[in-house]
């Protein structure tokens, strides 16, 4: 669409071009950050070159008969106007018509629908695309020994499973990439009782490739490996400890199975859901998957 404004504005191809980009809209966006800035930029130029900023329009959108909003909009006001409407979820059925009715103005109008929903399954089951995620949680039990001190003993926390306010947990995350993936954000979601060991972002974290013959089972049932199970390959991993997830970004994983360790605190006692860690490519947002859900219960002292 550039190249077709800076080089013949009034190509045949130019509306159809801007179209195109207008219904593969997601919402208010496109399919990521630079897929937005780049439309931004191309739909810009559009507007200056077709003058439509300089129209008028009233229209009126109406929804299974009803309407839901009325709006004139003057060249003065057009970036400004209200451009999102709600539909009340009580007027929702399994068939909608939506109408977008003009009653007046030249100005084209551009629209997207969009929908949001919630599943009340649990727990959440694991699934992917090109990428496959587990996640397991152990718990780390300090043990005295005679030469080289206290050492952790690594038991698996089960779904379900309980854990004591002060304990450490080390969450292992086996990612299996099918292709060589670029710009891969990792995001795992915490229990809210549990706090992240570490303090600052972007400390040292890298993922290990573990070698195919030590996975056992599947992509739901991988299970991670130690020492000589690794093939001594790995990629840096930049981390983000936030409120509600550790957001681990990797800007190159080649195609392989690849394991990502942190160790979290679990604080504030209570039952709590570790929703699904999340796997995606941040350019290709059809490449994703999520882990299961894990639910565990933290209790007050040390057990």
């Amino acid at each position: 669409l550039r190249a077709l404004l800076a080089i013949d504005p009034k190509n045949p191809l130019v509306e159809p071009a801007a179209d195109w980009l207008l219904k593969n809209r997601r919402g208010a966006r496109w399919s990521n950050t630079r897929d937005t800035a780049i439309t931004l930029l191309a739909l810009d130029d559009h507007l200056r070159a077709t003058g439509e900023l300089r129209s008028e329009l009233d229209y009126e959108i109406v929804v299974n008969g009803r309407s839901l909003a009325r709006r004139k909009v003057t060249p003065a006001e057009i970036v400004r106007a209200p451009s999102v409407f709600t539909v009340d979820p009580a007027s929702v059925r399994d068939a909608n018509e939506i109408r977008i009715v003009r009653h007046g103005g030249t100005a084209p109008v551009y629209f997207a629908v969009q929908a949001t929903f919630s599943s009340a399954e649990e727990p959440v089951a694991p699934a992917g695309n090109e990428v496959f995620v587990r996640r397991s949680h152990f718990r780390l039990v300090p043990r005295a020994t005679l030469l080289n001190g206290t050492v952790s003993d690594r038991e698996p926390l089960e779904d379900s499973g309980t854990v004591a306010s002060g304990e450490r947990i080390e969450t292992v995350l086996t990612i299996e990439a099918k292709n060589d993936l670029e710009y891969l954000l990792v995001e795992d979601l915490k229990p809210a009782g549990f706090e992240a060991v570490e303090v600052r972002s972007g400390g040292g974290l890298y993922a290990r490739e573990v070698k195919p013959s030590s996975v056992t089972g599947k992509q739901a049932a991988m299970e991670p490996g130690d020492g000589d199970e690794f093939t001594g390959r790995t990629r840096w991993v930049y981390p983000e400890w936030r409120d509600r997830a550790a957001a681990l970004f990797v800007d190159k994983l080649p195609q392989g199975i690849w394991e990502i360790r942190h160790t979290s605190r679990a604080e504030t006692p209570g039952r709590f859901h570790a929703l699904p860690a999340l796997a995606h490519a941040m350019y290709v947002p059809e490449i994703r998957a999520n882990s299961g859900e894990v639910r565990v219960e933290v209790k007050d002292g040390r057990r």
